[in-house]
């Protein structure tokens, strides 16, 4: 079926202006056959009287976007957490699109989240207790085009080639083609055979719903790209949300892939950020812009920012901290000042659940991992957060502290964001795009803070990132090397070796 589908993805004409001003949805979408099934049948059986003529494809497009906005990085433990709908694209689609969220509800397929807060949040949806169970049995899912739901607002992309975002990212987005692979089978046999996954052992029903349908994008070519440049201004493809337990089964050409990550990439940022202002460095004037108002920035944070900036004691903070990050030993040095302790063999930290609306303590046996979280914590929380690992490391750097809070004044979420743009200003825009245009034929994919081609390549890009990051931020960075193939999945090391012995 998706051979037959592909094929009309071969020609690819240029969009008039007529259609750019339209919103574009991808025309692959992938979802539950079991949900597919039921869908059709209350179809069938019922025939819903709507307003206008019924679609059963935007049925579809919503649980299609449900799951994919669940498998985000936000939601790393991959559960039914509620997610928002689009409104704007959704009324585009269907201006009687509350008929259809009203039907899947009603039919128990989903329901939506109490915590709406009008003129504060929006309605947020997840599926419903009625079809888990069946989501658990069988996870497989079937492609459908979205074809139908075009219209005078939105425009339905035949292929990846046609999404909004192509001819800005062309030089990352035409490698996804034909020759990007993923060994399907292998990874769903390790999937189904996996019982162990980020150090416990627990039910793992709900995350290989979304796995599988990670899996199957890829193996279906329903690629897609997006990029907000109102949100992280990150490109989003299916490899950003594609779990790195899968990295070992994709190839290019038949080809491994192997990566290089920017270490420390988020205090890297904010180093390159600070040293900016410093320096009054105009590369982050647009992307501030992005992020706060002129007169917000210009009249009260920048005044503020360089009072602290100015200080002695800043300084000498500064001093240390940027020294650490530029020798990439921050989280070892971070343990010497955290002085974590250990209790029954692990590490322990208070995690907030959202969904709970409470504070659980999370081991962690990792102490590496145990000082991400803190710098984790130090970028993403709010102001007025009682993260004890927060306050102990303010104690250490009150200063540099301060600087962190006052980008984060006007809402919290803004630092993040501005860092996220900074990285996507660097690695996508400037980095990548210098690379390509060196080595138009390098084959090139982006994760975020991290470069990857085939093994042919691995050396120059190795090469070019580091000098092309420098050359962006005046600073030296730390490349790690990520080898696809050998990616260690946190499985037992005898499990791996039983199931892919010609890796070892």
């Amino acid at each position: 079926m998706s051979k037959k589908l592909l094929s009309k993805n071969k020609t690819v004409r240029k969009l008039s202006r007529n259609e750019k001003q339209r919103i574009t949805i991808a025309n692959l979408a992938l979802i539950p056959f079991v949900i597919k099934d039921y869908i059709d049948a209350l179809i069938k059986a019922y025939n819903p009287t709507f307003t206008y003529e019924l679609k059963a494809e935007f049925f579809y497009y919503i649980i299609a976007t449900i799951i994919k906005r669940q498998n985000t990085y936000e939601n790393k433990a991959l559960k039914n957490i509620p997610v928002a709908l689009n409104a704007t694209i959704l009324r585009g689609i269907k201006s009687n699109y509350n008929e259809y969220i009203d039907w899947l509800i009603e039919q128990e397929v989903i329901f939506k989240a109490e915590n709406y807060v009008p003129g504060l949040s929006s309605n947020k949806y997840c599926f419903a207790d009625f079809v888990l169970p069946s989501l658990k049995l069988d996870s497989t899912s079937e492609i459908v085009e979205m074809k139908a739901l075009e219209s005078s607002k939105v425009i339905v992309a035949r292929s990846i080639q046609e999404s909004e975002v192509y001819e800005e990212n062309k030089h990352l987005l035409k490698w996804f083609n034909d020759d990007l692979e993923i060994d399907f089978e292998r990874a769903v046999t390790y999937m189904e055979d996996l019982s162990y996954y980020e150090g416990e052992i627990f039910d793992l029903t709900h995350k290989k719903v979304h796995w599988n349908h990670q899996i199957l994008a890829l193996h279906h070519k329903a690629f897609y790209a997006t990029r907000n440049e109102e949100s992280d201004f990150r490109l989003h493809t299916a490899l950003t949300n594609l779990k790195k337990i899968f990295k070992p089964f994709i190839t290019y050409k038949g080809q491994e892939l192997i990566g290089y990550d920017l270490k420390n990439s988020q205090p890297f940022f904010l180093i390159f950020l600070i040293d900016s202002i410093i320096n009054n460095n105009s590369r982050i004037d647009n992307i501030i812009d992005r992020i706060y108002t002129k007169r917000i920035y210009n009249s009260f944070m920048l005044q503020k920012l360089r009072e602290v900036l100015s200080t002695e004691g800043f300084q000498k903070e500064y001093e240390i901290f940027k020294t650490w990050v530029l020798n990439g030993e921050i989280y070892e040095n971070m343990e010497s000042i955290m002085n974590p302790k250990k209790r029954l063999g692990s590490y322990f930290t208070n995690k907030y659940i959202a969904s709970k609306k409470v504070t659980e303590k999370k081991k962690i046996d990792n102490v590496r991992a145990l000082m991400k979280g803190v710098i984790f914590t130090l970028f993403f929380s709010s102001l007025k957060t009682r993260n004890s690992d927060y306050k102990s490391f303010k104690k250490v750097f009150p200063n540099l502290v301060t600087v962190i809070e006052i980008f984060k004044r006007v809402a919290n979420a803004d630092f993040s964001k501005l860092l996220q743009n900074i990285e996507s200003d660097c690695i996508i825009d400037f980095v990548s795009k210098k690379i390509a245009n060196e080595y138009p034929e390098m084959p090139l994919f982006s994760i975020h803070d991290s470069l990857s081609t085939t093994e042919k390549y691995a050396p120059i890009l190795e090469d070019l990132m580091s000098e092309y990051i420098f050359e962006y931020t005046g600073l030296m960075p730390k490349i790690e090397e990520e080898r696809w193939r050998k990616y260690d999945y946190q499985v037992d090391y005898k499990k791996k070796v039983e199931l892919h012995p010609e890796w070892y």
